[in-house]
């Protein structure tokens, strides 16, 4: 998920771009309010669930 694509870093945009003031997908709390909102009834709670654990990894090799 985080390979380079076309130009494009994912892991770069999430932790400079997405995360830049906060707000990480880890700090869902699971209330279950966005899915409810969502119009295309996405799983949200489980999508940020993965999103934290792809680019959220500690980096223990620094």
């Amino acid at each position: 998920m985080q390979e380079l694509t076309h130009d494009w870093n994912p892991g770069f945009y999430y932790r400079n771009v997405y995360t830049r003031d906060g707000g990480k997908a880890s700090s869902c709390i699971k209330c279950g309010k966005c899915e409810k909102a969502c119009p295309q009834h996405l799983p949200i709670r489980n999508l940020l669930e993965d999103v934290a654990k792809a680019f959220e990894k500690t980096d223990t090799g620094s």
